[in-house]
Formats: structure tokens, sequence, C-alpha cells
């Protein structure tokens, strides 16, 4: 059986802006595990190693390698299947919100970030593992329905 909870890497190199990122994601209905990277570097050595099921980037990290650049090499890195990926953009520029779609981020935000929006958006890309969630709990409480008639 998989991983039941949805865990979330949010790449973000100021520390302000994981809380309030995590703020955010803690008004979540479902409980979502929540792990973070700085820059480009450590969220892709982080993610080699753990099974992520979403990643918020932001455009603008700090180093070598920016949100836009990480968004794209995350996206050829795991051809074999879809990682959802939401970037957020620092403005509202047509460029940048062209960039973000060339670099393959499913869909964008723009800061300051609105929670609601976070929030549908989390809902939105995650929609087959509440669909997963949902139909292990209802498997969960037939075999034991079951279990009672076979005793």
């Amino acid at each position: 059986m998989g991983q039941l909870t949805p865990r979330i890497m949010i790449v973000e190199s100021f520390g302000n802006n994981i809380r309030s990122l995590s703020s955010h994601l803690s008004a979540f209905p479902l409980p979502l595990e929540l792990v973070s990277a700085g820059d480009a570097t450590s969220a892709l050595a982080q993610f080699q190693r753990e099974t992520i099921d979403l990643i918020i980037v932001d455009s603008c990290l700090r180093g070598k390698t920016d949100g836009f650049e990480l968004c794209r090499t995350l996206r050829s890195s795991c051809e074999d299947r879809h990682l959802p990926i939401i970037l957020i953009l620092s403005g509202y520029l047509s460029l940048e919100r062209f960039k973000g779609i060339a670099a393959g981020a499913d869909l964008l935000l723009h800061r300051p970030v609105v929670k609601e929006e976070l929030l549908k958006m989390i809902q939105l890309l995650l929609g087959w593992r509440f669909e997963e969630n949902a139909n292990l709990h209802l498997a969960a409480i037939e075999n034991r329905c079951l279990e009672g008639y076979t005793r």
C-alpha cells in the first residue's frame, strides 16, 4: 500500500516565505506532509531520495539555478510519471508567465500568495490522491464488515 498522506515539497530561499506557505497549507482539510528545500541543488537531492507528490517552487531562488530552470529539470527527470508543479511568480509580467509555462509548471501563482488559491490548486492537482484515500478507506470499512459475516 502506498503513502496515504500526500508529501509536498516547498522550494523557497527565504524562511519567512516557507513559514507563510506552510501556514497556508496547514488549513488544508486533509493531512499533508511538508518538506522544504532552500535552493535548487538541495531540492533535487531531496527529490532523488524521497517520494514527493507535488512541488511548490519559487521562481526567484537564490543560487546558480532559478525556479524556472529547476522546474524544467524536474519535468525532464520524471518523464515516467507526472509530478505536479506549482511555480510562484514574483510579478504579473507576461514574459514571466510565459517562462513558467515553458518551464513545464502545471499552475502559476503570483506573490503575495492567496491562501484560498493555493489550497484550491493543491486540491485540483492532487485529486487522484484524495480518490485513492477515499477508496482505501471504503475498502477498509468493507473488509471489516465482511469479517463480521465470516466469523
